[in-house]
């Protein structure tokens, strides 16, 4: 299906600019989760001010370090007339990878805390970055009269997005890319990367990786790849959708899908967590269940970023930070997690996924993907719940679970099913002749 395109490649205001680069971060979804805020932001005013004029002295530090850490991903003639595949996390690059095996010419432009393989190009852009923060406190302004005193409470992740636009704008026009292909749309250096990619009129592709959320900004590629309907229904809601939209399904399930869940009764578990999450909260959870449930076989997966120490009950096995997603979903029988895409995951591969908050969540971003309320999964507000819905899939596990993810996944129980790779690549190369 394709949506109405209505890009516009004018050069936009710096004011709008750096609304767009910052919206996710003045969406809403600091004050509604703690623990983005954490990431965004801090919420000591001492540790604000230390942190933006600490960027000032590392910029130029990292411009001139980094020139010799990362001297063997530097090979900017390669990146001419070629599509660029925007790297920005391990996630990103899982998606990106399928494209890249199956476009030979493609090369990974990759941001410097993702890089990972020897062919990886890093845009160093820190001189020019740096060269551009005067322009602070006009910025600053500007999110002060929209914006009150949040613009003070997030005065560190509006610093850090000045100067990346005019960069980004700098490096496309020396290294012209024949397209830009994404895999992030709400984060600082993408949103960069993408508005300057748009001003310069280079064609941009969006590849969805997980689950979209209200506080998404709008989708406003040339083509985006989604997985399914959900996806542009929330797109929709957030703003008017640009550009073609077409529906592939979930690239990186194509391997798994003979792997589906067979089983006819619950026993292995796996208790999934994020950084919504206490841990106190999943601590006590995972022993609670345990406890009740000792002839179940319990695998804890924190999610891989997340950094704390929690403490499982001795016989809970661990997932390793490496361990991909469906290969440690492949395992279990049932999972048990509270706002995390992990759930739509678990639903492809047949797996049973409860939805319970292990911390009690704000209204705000309770059933975030709307899975709950879409019936994808089935919740639990209590314990006494989550222990009554395991125990009945013990006796007598759902066998066709993966048909509830049709909503969300279009090619979920088609003949399709798995060939979700094929259908990306040959969206993109109809949409780059197209546009030859």
């Amino acid at each position: 299906m394709s949506a109405t395109q209505n890009t516009n490649n004018s050069r936009p205001s710096w004011r709008k600019i750096y609304f767009s680069i910052l919206q996710f971060g003045f969406s809403g979804v600091q004050e509604a989760a703690p623990a983005i805020r954490g990431i965004l932001s801090t919420r000591s005013p001492l540790k604000r001010v230390l942190k933006i004029v600490g960027r000032i002295f590392v910029l130029p530090f990292r411009g001139i370090f980094y020139r010799f850490k990362f001297r063997k991903h530097l090979n900017y003639n390669r990146l001419q007339n070629k599509p660029w595949l925007l790297v920005t996390s391990s996630n990103n690059r899982d998606v990106l990878k399928i494209l890249k095996e199956r476009l030979s010419e493609s090369v990974y432009l990759t941001y410097e805390a993702a890089v990972s393989e020897s062919a990886d190009i890093v845009p160093l852009m820190h001189f020019r970055i740096w060269s551009r923060l005067y322009r602070f406190p006009f910025i600053y302004y500007q999110f002060k009269k929209k914006y009150g005193k949040k613009a003070w409470w997030y005065a560190d992740y509006i610093f850090k997005a000045v100067g990346q636009y005019e960069a980004c704008r700098y490096f496309i026009q020396k290294h012209r890319p024949a397209y830009i292909v994404f895999a992030n749309d709400h984060t600082i250096f993408p949103r960069a990367m993408l508005l300057a990619a748009k001003s310069l009129g280079v064609p941009t592709v969006y590849i969805q990786h997980a689950s979209v959320t209200s506080y998404f900004p709008p989708l406003a590629f040339d083509l985006s790849l989604l997985e399914g309907q959900a996806t542009l229904d929330r797109y929709a809601k957030n703003g008017t959708v640009e550009g073609e939209v077409r529906f592939i399904g979930m690239p990186k399930f194509d391997p798994y899908v003979s792997l589906r869940n067979t089983q006819t009764q619950v026993q292995y578990v796996g208790i999934c967590c994020n950084k919504l999450d206490e841990t106190s909260d999943v601590n006590t959870l995972v022993a609670y269940l345990k406890s009740q449930l000792p002839q179940l076989i319990f695998t804890f997966r924190p999610h891989p970023a997340d950094e704390r120490t929690f403490l499982m009950p001795k016989g809970v096995l661990h997932s390793t930070k490496t361990e991909k997603a469906f290969d440690f979903l492949k395992k279990q029988d049932l999972i048990i997690a509270g706002n995390t895409s992990i759930h739509l995951e678990a639903v492809l591969l047949n797996v049973v996924s409860v939805y319970y908050e292990f911390s009690t969540y704000s209204a705000d971003i309770r059933d975030m993907y709307g899975y709950c309320e879409n019936g994808l999964i089935v919740r639990a507000d209590t314990r006494e719940k989550l222990l009554e819905i395991i125990d009945n899939q013990s006796n007598k596990k759902d066998q066709d679970v993966f048909k509830k993810a049709a909503y969300y996944n279009y090619t979920a129980g088609t003949p399709q099913e798995g060939s979700s790779s094929e259908l990306a690549v040959a969206y993109i190369k109809k949409f780059v002749n197209k546009h030859a």
